[in-house]
């Protein structure tokens, strides 16, 4: 039988072989297997610096697409969800780009931060007619501190490859529970469980927590959107638990 470590290995290859570079004039120019909500490849592009670091960008495609299809992002309450986005993932706001700016050999980390915040800001598609994705957010954020959860939210953790990465929640590890570490995710989409997938296989691998036994989890908005087989696959391969936010039980049997 295929092991865990095995799957996400497979996954990780894979996912590495699907980004394309092509090199333009002042910037090289990736696609990345990740779909935005109107179906399109999201891009960023790495641009050198003259004193030897390195930028990544959206070039403006998150904020712009949102525009395009009628979301006010000058909304108060959109506004405020995209800068607590950006600060979560140490990302800035340029003239409508997404930007992140460091050293070269951190460019893994960075990439990984810019597709984080594009993934979540791009959520905010689904808000035009309904509920702000940060209304579900702060509806779950209060459930766990009324429940007695007693862990942190936005909690920083180190993967094996070094790089830094923030989950939503986390419950530290005791005699008979497991570190739990949670994703509170409004639209459940291949991709988006796929980008989380990727994030908890570099925290399994840091030697750190070698000895922890760890539990992934993604509370995501069951009353947005069903989970697809694929997804499911995605999660399972990835020992990741979809925990839909109606099942109050289960969650609170995290605790």
């Amino acid at each position: 039988m295929t092991t865990k470590t095995s799957w996400a290995a497979n996954y990780a290859n894979w996912l590495q072989e699907q980004y394309q570079v092509t090199a333009l004039d002042d910037a090289d120019e990736i696609t990345t297997p990740f779909t935005n909500s109107i179906g399109d490849d999201i891009q960023i592009f790495a641009v050198a610096q003259p004193d030897g670091s390195l930028e990544l960008t959206d070039d403006g495609n998150t904020i712009n697409d949102l525009q395009m299809m009628g979301i006010n992002i000058h909304n108060p309450t959109r506004r405020q969800v995209i800068m607590g986005i950006l600060e979560q993932y140490t990302v800035k706001l340029r003239d409508d780009e997404l930007v992140v700016h460091g050293k070269v050999n951190n460019f893994p980390s960075m990439k990984q931060r810019l597709l984080q915040a594009i993934l979540r800001i791009d959520d905010l598609s689904q808000t035009r007619r309904g509920t702000v994705t940060s209304i579900y957010q702060q509806e779950v954020a209060s459930f766990l501190r009324d429940n007695d959860f007693g862990g942190l939210p936005n909690y920083v953790l180190q993967g094996g490859t070094g790089n830094q990465y923030k989950v939503d929640y986390a419950i530290g590890e005791t005699k008979v529970k497991p570190l739990r570490l949670m994703q509170v995710i409004n639209k459940p989409g291949f991709q988006r469980v796929a980008a989380e997938g990727a994030t908890f296989a570099d925290i399994r691998s840091n030697q750190a927590l070698h000895n922890s036994d760890i539990q992934f989890v993604v509370i995501f908005n069951d009353s947005e959107r069903k989970v697809s087989q694929a997804t499911s696959n995605i999660a399972r391969q990835n020992a990741i638990e979809l925990l839909p936010w109606s099942d109050k039980t289960e969650l609170l049997a995290l605790r």
